[in-house]
């Protein structure tokens, strides 16, 4: 307890205070503890792997990069290449095209001179077709005609003479039909356009159909206000029966049945134009007719159609007429006339010449009152109109459409042996066969290969269904004509006894079921196919017909491949026809080896990978071959030791043909 020892007790550090003795740990600890290395241990690698990454994803990005860069270059040295490969091409084409537009003109210019000669020597006392002022003089005379009071005692129109000039408006309506086919087909000519014949416009033909439609309307109109303002004149004496009167020529069937005083009627039979008008159901039609009580029935059947010269171009159309239009009405008769000793007192009222028609079904106020029954119509199908189903299918015209549609018949029935088609109609109106437009479209296939140097054949085989509906069609083309081979039905055999220029061809088919002339408008009806562009179509037509007598052309099933207006796929056979041994060159369609296609489009055109067999479409250029501007410029690549002009088909008539029938059928659009 001395100084030293206070010295010793200040001068040494106080004791660490090291707080309690740590606890021992349980295995719980342990085992998480071990959990936190793991998860710090994994996180590392983790930060490894995503630096290693990152470096791989980054030295990829900078080698990607570089490829794009070099993509792009080689890209852009491509297509300035091929920029410059397409002008060089399109300056030497174009001479190419000058000399043969100028043989083009020459040849249809000699080729319109005969047929001029060959007009005069056919004389006809028809106004021209161009000729308005003739036209107009026609219709004129025929006007006038019409307002001067029948001569004689009796009153009586003569018949004869009324169909005489019915029937010479309607060969004159087939000339002006004529004309515009050869307006429509002007467009798709290869010939300069300047040096084409100059003609109306269609509006002008147009409102010529119209006015002649109406006129000859109106004589029947007035026919039979004749006929029934003067229905004694034309009963015999003692007959206690209702006036049947028939009268059938080449173009025109008319029925009128009338009768003024007999009791409710079992049906009207027109034996003689094989048209019947019956019940559905019961033994007398139906009292909504009024037949008893002075009215009428009146029946017509023409060979062509009056009504579809008022359908609007720019909307498309579902279904069109065959064969004709059947109309169905009833009107109004007159008084009778009355026996005053020697006198006969016949009221004249408007009636006298015109005819006031009752609607069928009649207008009702009551719509819950009993709705009028259906009729049963039947007649005979033209013998022109080929029966694509088991019967064919009545539509009526709309007039609030201006189109016609299947409404209001039904219970459709055929006899073959007859060809009377026979159906239920709510509507007394505007009836006709009708059909899809688009019926057989998409073509399951189509095909055009040379026969030999002066004619082709053209094939198309329509949408197949595995009906009774599926055919395939042939067209022989030679000049500037075509005619029908196949199918061979009756029906057809007036298309194939003569030839005649495309357009007519294809309307005259159309009307007999066969329709391949549809507008883009059209596809609203097939929402699975997108109309191809007409400049690209236009191109490519150009094309096949410069080879038509040299290589064989055919649809290909991808042809779809992409949906894209300005291109199209198609194929061409590898060999050329053998000029020396003079046959027709036809190639299997399902052999690939034999068969390139063809990836064309607006600005270029290549041979490409894509086989028919290939079940997805492969449009990258063949190996070795470049783009270049049109199959002549591909083919002159193609066969470098040949000289390529000397294949081109000389027969400018025959390519002008090819041309105008692919423009109107449109195989790249609706193949």
């Amino acid at each position: 307890r001395g100084p030293l020892s206070i010295f010793f007790r200040r001068t040494m550090p106080p004791k660490e205070d090291r707080g309690p003795p740590p606890k021992k740990l349980t295995a719980k600890d342990k085992k998480r503890l071990k959990e936190i290395q793991k998860r710090e241990e994994l996180e590392n690698k983790c930060k490894e792997i995503a630096e290693q990454t990152f470096k791989t994803h980054e030295k990829e990005r900078v080698l990607q990069e570089k490829f794009d860069r070099q993509k792009r270059h080689n890209e852009q040295v491509r297509s300035e290449q091929e920029d410059e490969r397409l002008q060089k091409e399109a300056k030497e084409f174009a001479k190419v095209w000058a000399e043969f537009t100028l043989r083009m003109d020459l040849t249809l210019k000699e080729y319109h001179k005969h047929q001029e000669w060959d007009n005069i020597v056919v004389t006809s006392d028809l106004p021209g077709v161009n000729d308005e002022a003739n036209i107009n003089s026609f219709l004129s005379v025929w006007k006038e005609a019409e307002h001067e009071v029948p001569g004689g005692e009796d009153r009586k129109r003569d018949i004869d003479k009324d169909f005489i000039i019915v029937e010479q408006a309607v060969a004159l309506i087939q000339n002006i039909l004529d004309e515009i086919d050869s307006v429509g087909v002007d467009n798709f000519s290869m010939a300069t356009k300047s040096k084409l014949q100059p003609r109306k416009g269609l509006d002008f033909h147009r409102q010529n159909l119209i006015n002649l439609y109406t006129q000859i309307q109106n004589t029947l109109d007035k026919l039979t206000a004749n006929v029934m303002q003067y229905l004694d004149q034309y009963v015999d004496d003692g007959d206690d029966q209702p006036l049947t009167l028939c009268k059938s020529t080449e173009n025109i069937k008319y029925g009128l049945w009338c009768g003024n005083k007999f009791p409710r009627v079992r049906s009207v039979d027109y034996s003689p134009l094989s048209i019947v008008i019956s019940p559905k159901d019961g033994a007398h039609l139906p009292k909504q007719l009024n037949l008893m009580n002075n009215v009428a029935m009146r029946v017509l059947q023409f060979s062509y159609d009056p009504q579809s010269v008022h359908q609007k171009d720019d909307i498309g159309l579902e279904y069109y007429a065959l064969g004709g239009v059947v109309v169905v009405e009833t009107m109004a008769v007159p008084a009778a006339a009355k026996l005053v000793k020697d006198w006969t007192l016949r009221t004249e009222t408007h009636l006298a010449t015109e005819v006031h028609r009752h609607p069928y079904p009649p207008a009702s106020t009551d719509s819950s009152g009993p709705q009028a029954p259906p009729i049963r119509v039947s007649f005979q199908v033209p013998a022109c109109v080929v029966v694509r189903h088991t019967a064919p299918v009545i539509g009526i015209w709309s007039t609030k459409h201006h189109c016609w549609l299947p409404d209001g018949t039904n219970d459709f029935s055929y006899d073959k042996s007859t060809r009377n088609a026979t159906f239920l109609t709510q509507n007394l109106t505007k009836l006709a066969i009708i059909q899809e437009k688009g019926f057989d479209v998409p073509y399951e296939n189509w095909y055009m290969y040379p026969i030999d140097q002066s004619s082709v054949m053209f094939v198309i085989e329509g949408r197949r269904r595995h009906e009774i509906s599926d055919r395939v069609v042939k067209i022989l083309l030679q000049n500037n004509l075509c005619k029908v081979l196949e199918p061979e039905e009756p029906e057809l055999d007036y298309l194939r006894k003569a030839w005649y220029t495309p357009a007519t061809l294809l309307r005259h088919l159309s009307n007999s079921g066969y329709n391949f002339v549809l507008k883009d408008t059209d596809a609203d009806y097939t929402p699975d196919i997108l109309p191809k562009s007409h400049t690209m179509e236009d191109k490519g037509y150009n094309d096949l017909a410069l080879f038509c007598t040299t290589f064989e052309f055919a649809s290909t099933r991808h042809n779809k491949f992409g949906e894209d207006r300005n291109m199209c796929l198609f194929r061409v056979s590898k060999a050329m026809r053998d000029e020396e041994n003079n046959r027709p060159l036809q190639v299997d369609l399902e052999d690939d080896s034999k068969w390139h296609t063809v990836r064309y489009e607006k600005e270029r055109c290549v041979l490409t990978k894509c086989k028919e067999s290939n079940e997805n479409a492969n449009i990258e250029e063949l190996p070795g071959c470049d783009t270049h501007l049109n199959l002549y410029t591909v083919m002159a690549a193609e066969f470098p030791q040949d000289n390529i002009d000397a294949r081109i088909n000389s027969d400018e008539l025959l390519q002008n043909a090819v041309k105008q029938l692919l423009s109107l059928v449109r195989p790249f659009t609706w193949g």
